[in-house]
């Protein structure tokens, strides 16, 4: 059995998401349009959604962390996909024991290096490096072992 890629279910995240901001309709209100946009396995889809919610049920925590790990930006001057690539990061990060700390970072940078600005590849780097140092995350296979024991995962 194929192994299947989680990127599309990360991009389908991120177009959820952002349609929610941007028209201001819940995810089953969306959901249809940006399900239109591109074809997803099941599991794509489910995985997808699971980051939805994680970032829903943690966006005001979420929006915290952005702010302190971006210390000279302004939250509302960011670019809106900067700031949603980065939330679904973060939630990986924190909840998604399964997924490997160096997978969300560079997933994450290259999401927003390909739909987002020029810059904004090294711009979410940066801030998942500072929210890393916050919560004491640490991208090697010891330390990530430690930390999941620790998240009761």
């Amino acid at each position: 059995m194929p192994k299947v890629s989680y990127r599309p279910a990360r991009v389908f995240a991120m177009q959820l998401l952002y349609a929610m901001e941007i028209t201001g309709q819940t995810a089953g209100e969306a959901l249809p349009g940006v399900l239109e946009s591109q074809p997803l396995a099941d599991e794509q889809k489910k995985y997808g959604m699971k980051l939805v919610d994680l970032v829903q049920a943690h966006r005001a925590e979420l929006d915290e962390d952005i702010a302190s790990a971006s210390a000279h930006w302004e939250i509302d001057r960011m670019a809106k996909l900067d700031r949603i690539v980065s939330r679904i990061a973060m939630v990986e990060l924190l909840y998604v024991s399964e997924v490997p700390i160096k997978v969300a970072i560079t997933e994450a940078v290259q999401v927003a290096s390909k739909y987002s600005t020029d810059g904004s590849g090294a711009f979410v780097n940066g801030l998942l490096t500072g929210f890393m140092q916050k919560h004491g995350i640490v991208a090697d296979a010891k330390a990530t072992q430690k930390i999941q024991a620790n998240k009761g995962v």
